[in-house]
């Protein structure tokens, strides 16, 4: 076991951070911090399986620039705007194009996250999925679905994940 998941869990040990997060939490987070703004899942269901429009039920969209331009790492900035350039170099013919095709292209490019929740019945998050690349919102993702308490084990590697998503958004600090 690495001395750096060590430390995490020390510092984990000395905070009251909830394990879980209901779905009323996160509506909160995401709408104060990230400026998000939810979507009934009929309207935007063209974006997900059929599989996967069965257990989420809520979805959030994060489209304002100062948002997304905090959510994404320089890394992934540059991949955004290289992605950008390729599609202005081989653009979608807007004629025989899908919404979801349209769409879809548009998240490839940066201009919005979604990210969709399934909820058990006390509301906690059970299953994400989130539309665009952003390594922040996977590990605020990773927070709100937590780990039972019975989990926060150092052999538990779901754990790890959870306490480097805690550090990497500056829980941990």
């Amino acid at each position: 076991m690495s001395s750096t998941i060590e430390k995490l869990y020390k510092k984990y040990k000395r905070l009251s951070i909830p394990n879980q997060y209901t779905i009323k939490e996160v509506e909160t987070i995401l709408r104060k911090e990230y400026s998000a703004v939810s979507f009934p899942i009929k309207e935007v269901a063209f974006l997900l399986s059929p599989e996967n429009v069965k257990v989420l039920d809520t979805c959030f969209k994060m489209q304002e620039p100062e948002v997304l331009f905090n959510l994404f790492t320089e890394q992934e900035i540059r991949d955004l705007t290289e992605l950008k350039e390729i599609n202005k170099q081989n653009p979608l013919n807007l004629e025989i194009a899908t919404k979801s095709e349209v769409e879809y292209t548009r998240i490839q490019e940066g201009h919005y996250v979604m990210v969709f929740f399934g909820t058990d019945h006390e509301g906690k998050i059970q299953d994400v999925k989130i539309l665009g690349h952003s390594q922040k919102m996977f590990d605020l993702m990773t927070v709100f679905i937590g780990v039972e308490h019975d989990h926060c084990t150092l052999e538990n590697r779901d754990f790890h994940d959870y306490l480097y998503a805690l550090s990497n958004l500056g829980y941990l600090d």
